[in-house]
């Protein structure tokens, strides 16, 4: 009988309950073959070593896998003069005076897997003037004012990285450049998929200088199956050409990039708006939600036709100084050791 009542709690242990998911009946009765051929004394010891394994599991897995947090905005590009490839499609331009400025989103924050409104921040830049200078995410008051020290000093949120992402036609999908456009030249490249071989099915977006692990050379498709954020995130050109790959684990890489393949999907409006991204971040029918991609939709910011110009965002991110986890080595695992998208 009392080894009975101790077998019942054993089942009730958290990780056992995790565990009851994912096994068959069979693999059950295994269990609880074993753990009934065992005496009293044996069944207290095993309680007491699981109990013991799993406190001290959660707490090593609290502190070695937080949730990161960090500040980004997604501006949107306003181009004046496009490039062109030697194909002659158009491409965003390499030159900063080829642009005519940037409409800034609203600031957000990513914490706890959830994206919201970050209002006591700003970004303050003049682009009226180009090349533009690098600007400033800082923070204000209820008014809308900078936030001073005693000093007048104001206070900036330190940036992490900064990506420029563009579609440009439906033949030459998706361009990205390491820098801001806005500041210096870029050099605008196809976007490529580095498949990590100790994460199967994970895709994580880059460029060639990227400071992904150790793995065989980027491609210009996904890694894995049937991934449920195509194409939302990425269009059906990167889709996987082998039938024995293994399925989609997720998409993960260059957070900029990975944002500013989200902001594609806001619906096209006034040039100088931008207010259409709030339906990709913000709001009750947000599309990227506890980690998910919600929608089965093509993105609506993609050009339809290769005589239009790219549409394109600037994505900066930040470190949120209201965060514990918002860290570069936070961020740096964020990008390259899990789905920033899950499957």
């Amino acid at each position: 009988m009392y080894g009975v009542v101790i077998l019942t709690l054993l089942l009730q242990l958290p990780e056992v309950d995790f565990l009851n998911g994912l096994m068959t009946e069979e693999a059950k009765e295994v269990i609880r073959d074993e753990a009934l051929r065992m005496d009293d004394s044996q069944l207290v010891i095993m309680l007491k070593q699981k109990t013991s394994k799993h406190s001290s599991s959660r707490k090593g897995s609290s502190s070695s896998q937080p949730t990161p947090g960090f500040l980004f905005i997604a501006n949107k590009l306003i181009i004046n003069n496009p490039g062109r490839d030697d194909y002659l499609h158009h491409i965003p331009p390499s030159s900063p005076n080829y642009y005519r400025g940037e409409v800034p989103s609203k600031v957000m924050r990513y914490r706890n897997g959830e994206v919201s409104e970050a209002a006591e921040w700003r970004w303050y830049r003049d682009a009226s003037t180009l090349p533009a200078s690098e600007g400033q995410l800082l923070r204000v008051d209820a008014h809308g004012c900078c936030i001073t020290d005693q000093y007048g000093q104001v206070y900036p949120a330190d940036e992490y990285k900064t990506f420029g992402v563009a579609a440009c036609n439906p033949l030459l999908p998706v361009m990205v450049t390491e820098h801001d456009p806005l500041v210096t030249r870029s050099n605008w490249e196809l976007l490529r998929v580095f498949h990590p071989p100790s994460i199967p099915g994970l895709s994580q977006v880059i460029t060639i200088t990227s400071t992904m692990g150790p793995g065989p050379g980027p491609l210009l498709h996904v890694a894995g199956r049937n991934p449920a954020w195509m194409p939302g995130l990425l269009p059906l050109t990167y889709k996987a050409p082998r039938r024995d790959a293994p399925h989609s684990t997720g998409l993960g890489g260059e957070l900029p990039i990975v944002l500013g393949l989200m902001a594609l999907n806001a619906p096209p409006g006034n040039e100088m708006s931008n207010h259409s991204i709030d339906s990709v971040f913000l709001g009750h029918n947000r599309l990227w939600r506890h980690g998910a991609w919600t929608s089965p939709d093509a993105p609506r910011g993609h050009p339809p036709t290769a005589s239009e110009d790219p549409k394109g965002f600037i994505v900066k991110v930040f470190f949120d100084p209201d965060n514990q986890y918002s860290t570069r080595e936070d961020l740096h695992s964020f990008e390259w050791g899990r789905a920033i998208v899950r499957d």
